[in-house]
């Protein structure tokens, strides 16, 4: 069974989008090597990340995030095993959203927002990961 580990963090001030495409490039390369996959999602200094594979790998890489002086605030959103992989062709999808498209997301997922830890436990972790991503930054 796979795991996965979802988190939330703040890049710290100097990162510009050539730094996030220079860690996309290199975390791509690695993850396939440890065939992890999983997505990262930025916006305006914030990143919230999924990893997926098998667990030892996943902590172990997670680890290293939390130590990487790139990132503050490193928060685990979600750290549990999975039955399946949803980002199973992506060693590392990515997208910097727009100001436009984070309006537009959240618009539809933050009408709704729900306490910490009372998401169905089927509902699938990307829907859990965003809803609470969106939610934080709405507070912000």
């Amino acid at each position: 069974m796979d795991y996965c580990i979802t988190y939330f963090s703040t890049a710290i001030e100097t990162t510009t989008e050539d730094n996030i495409q220079e860690i996309v490039t290199f975390s791509r390369e690695r993850n396939a090597r440890l065939n992890i996959t999983g997505v990262l999602l930025y916006i305006n200094g914030q990143i919230v990340q999924v990893l997926e594979g098998q667990q030892t790998a996943v902590t172990k890489l997670y680890n290293s995030i939390q130590q990487d002086p790139r990132h503050t605030q490193v928060r685990t959103v979600i750290s549990r095993p999975i039955s399946h992989r949803l980002f199973s062709h992506w060693y590392m999808g990515y997208e910097t959203l727009t100001t436009q498209q984070y309006d537009e997301v959240s618009s539809i997922i933050s009408d709704h927002p729900q306490p910490e830890g009372s998401f169905a436990a089927d509902q699938p972790v990307i829907l859990r990961m965003l809803q609470r991503f969106f939610e934080l930054n709405h507070q912000s």
